[in-house]
């Protein structure tokens, strides 16, 4: 399913609204809005947010509690085969060649993002 405007959300979003931080409110703000992940997305912000707080129940129920905010696109065997096609075109670490992949075949309109590695791609990089 192909969406309009929908922005995908980068775990590093995610991290920064659970934790302490100077865009943290910034990026609860774009958590409002919702938007699309995938379900690595949201293991990555988990352990992120566990091993930056040291509260695993922190990171649980901050995670819980977005759930019903984003579209949610499963890591399936197309989607890894998808990014595992591209390895050699763009110059990304494999976890964030999934989330591109994910917002570029879901037709998100950016990817929401401060980790710059997303610039010059085919889905534009903002920040919140």
């Amino acid at each position: 399913m192909l969406v309009d405007n929908m922005d995908f959300i980068d775990a590093t979003i995610i991290t920064l609204a659970f934790t302490s931080n100077d865009q943290k409110e910034e990026c609860r703000a774009i958590l409002e809005e919702g938007g699309m992940v995938n379900s690595l997305i949201l293991v990555e912000a988990h352990y992120n947010i566990e091993r930056i707080t040291k509260n695993r129940n922190l990171a649980t129920d901050a995670i819980k509690s977005i759930l019903n905010k984003f579209e949610i696109v499963a890591l399936d065997h197309n989607l890894l085969f998808e990014a595992l096609k591209r390895t050699n075109k763009y110059n990304l670490k494999i976890f964030d060649l999934i989330h591109y992949v994910t917002a570029l075949l879901k037709g998100c309109s950016s990817i929401v993002s401060y980790d710059k590695h997303f610039d010059g791609l085919e889905v534009k990089r903002k920040e919140p």
